[in-house]
């Protein structure tokens, strides 16, 4: 009798099982390092901490403590998730009369001192460690230690990333002397990359905690350094600043809770996308279909038209999110679809990164932690200090400067936010999915499209996160779609209006799923093949 040989899921990849706990992340160092704290008697909190801090060492490009960070945290024996905003406001020396009337900008620069933001990242991977990690934070951070001291192999798809970031890396002294090889090139794939001026901030970290950061012998240094540098941060910008609890955003879709981080952050686009799709009905059209593409992308122009003018640091925002998320909202924006017709969107006023890393982790109590923690654009600010190894994100380049939109640039202000994580529970309160996916503007029509494959089309994670996508860019009104959605689709989308371009050089970004069994009380987890992603559990 012929063996019938197992044949490799379309996805490429298969799903992993495990019962006691697993991690995700999107480098395989760091999901090694979550999973390794777990085994040593850590919890989720512990494990997104310490994979957060060596994901600053080997994709250092995409996020650091020098950046922001969101995370939603699944809490058993809790009604609902709670959601930490680790994301910096804007420093109070530089004005908004500065910016249009002495420099005469009509936009946000996307480098260089300006949009440099308080990083609130640190402040954040503290706040999750003091309110439940197990572990010590030293212990956590010893990862981290390792790798940015005794060097790590850098990874293809890290190394390509890198390569093409070096004109951006050789425009600063600091980041040059901290990011290429003799000053001159990117590692290449498989060479061992060390960071010391970041090991020795890791291990003051480590003894001082988050404080030295904000208050102590590392701020003094970060003002020092952004001073020598031209910039606008001062000391009381950093003592004043600390990550804060807040309440997240959710909605009922297809009779399970989506829950997402709030403004400042765009969650809220990815609710109003699914909102809108679930007045149409999209559960009736086949997976991926023309009319289930068509109205996607049309429900993804209406949810970002609305966040680009009106999402903002919560104490400017002028409507309330009550309206945004009520029945009546989605079904006024539902009914001005066009079945047959593409619209034309309104163009947003912002530019927007997309280096990000999202990671995620569960333990055998059930404790999840959705995370996410960017620099913004590659390198961020590309500013870096070299004695620290810090590289400064550029987040103030998510501010308007339209006088009079919630999103003008203020002093002391949080800037319009890309990074969103994700949690989906039962009506009940019982954890789903932990998910997330990366990538600017990306993010929630990315999470748009990996919510129906999970809820609709009952896909398992890595499937799910594996799935064909489309990318709409609002600024230019084109359309990307990864294949293999066939050219019949696209001909069609093309007839009803649709800008198709060459998916090449798109950001498709990328994702981790982990999936609560409740039938086995084991977890399932998947991560995406766009990026160097890994799942592990144990």
């Amino acid at each position: 009798m012929a063996v019938k040989f197992w044949r490799r899921p379309l996805s490429g990849r298969s799903a992993v099982h495990a019962c006691n706990g697993m991690v995700a992340s999107s480098q395989p160092l760091a999901s090694q390092t979550g999973i390794h704290i777990l085994q040593s008697g850590g919890n989720a909190c512990d494990a997104i901490v310490a994979m957060a801090a060596v994901l600053n060492v080997v994709e250092p490009f995409s996020t650091g403590i020098g950046g922001d960070a969101f995370a939603l945290l699944y809490v058993p024996g809790e009604n609902s998730p709670k959601a930490i905003n680790g994301s910096g406001y804007s420093p109070r020396g530089l004005s908004y009369n500065y910016l249009v009337e002495e420099l005469a900008l009509v936009q946000m620069p996307i480098t260089g001192v300006i949009p440099i933001t308080v990083p609130g990242a640190i402040s954040a991977w503290e706040m999750i460690h003091e309110t439940y990690g197990n572990l010590s934070w030293e212990d956590i951070l010893q990862p981290a230690i390792k790798y940015a001291q005794d060097g790590f192999p850098v990874s293809p798809v890290i190394a390509q990333v890198w390569n093409e970031l070096v004109p951006k890396i050789t425009s600063n002294e600091g980041s040059k002397k901290t990011y290429l090889i003799n000053n001159e090139r990117s590692p290449l794939q498989g060479e061992i990359f060390k960071q010391e001026a970041l090991a020795s901030t890791f291990k003051i970290i480590a003894k001082q905690g988050a404080d030295t950061f904000y208050k102590g012998e590392l701020s003094g240094r970060i003002v020092e350094f952004l001073q020598q540098e031209n910039g606008f941060i001062q000391a009381l910008d950093l003592a004043e600043y600390k990550a804060e609890w807040t309440t997240p955003i959710s909605q009922e879709i297809y009779n399970n809770i989506l829950w997402e981080h709030g403004p400042n952050g765009q969650g809220l686009v990815t609710l109003l996308i699914l909102s809108i799709l679930e007045e149409l009905d999209i559960a009736q059209y086949p997976h991926n279909s023309i009319d289930y593409l068509h109205y996607l992308i049309e429900a993804k122009k209406l949810a970002f038209a609305d966040a680009f003018a009106y999402v903002a640091d919560p104490e400017y925002m002028i409507i309330p999110l009550t309206k945004f998320l009520s029945e009546e909202y989605a079904q006024t924006r539902a009914s001005q679809i066009n079945p047959r017709e593409a619209m034309r969107p309104i163009p947003p006023p912002l530019k927007m990164g997309d280096d990000t890393v999202y990671l995620t982790a569960v333990d055998k109590d059930g404790l999840a932690v959705s995370f996410i923690n960017s620099l913004y654009f590659g390198f961020g600010s590309g500013v870096v200090d070299p004695q620290t190894g810090i590289a400064f994100q550029n987040r103030g380049a998510g501010f308007s400067l339209i006088k009079g939109h919630p999103n003008q640039y203020m002093p002391k202000k949080r800037p319009f936010h890309t990074i969103i994580p994700a949690l989906i529970t039962t009506s009940e309160n019982e954890l789903l999915y932990s998910f997330g996916v990366m990538g600017g503007h990306h993010q929630p029509q990315g999470q748009a499209q990996v919510f129906l494959n999970l809820i609709l089309h009952e896909m398992d994670p890595q499937t799910a996160i594996s799935s064909p996508r489309f990318h709409h860019d609002q600024i230019t009104n084109t359309l990307a779609i990864e294949e293999p959605i066939g050219v019949e689709i696209r001909a069609k989308l093309r007839k009803r209006g649709h800008n198709i371009v060459d998916c090449v050089g798109t950001n498709f970004g990328g994702g981790q799923i982990i999936h609560y069994n409740s039938s086995n009380g084991c977890y399932i987890g998947g991560s995406d093949p766009r990026k160097d992603g890994q799942v592990n559990g144990y």
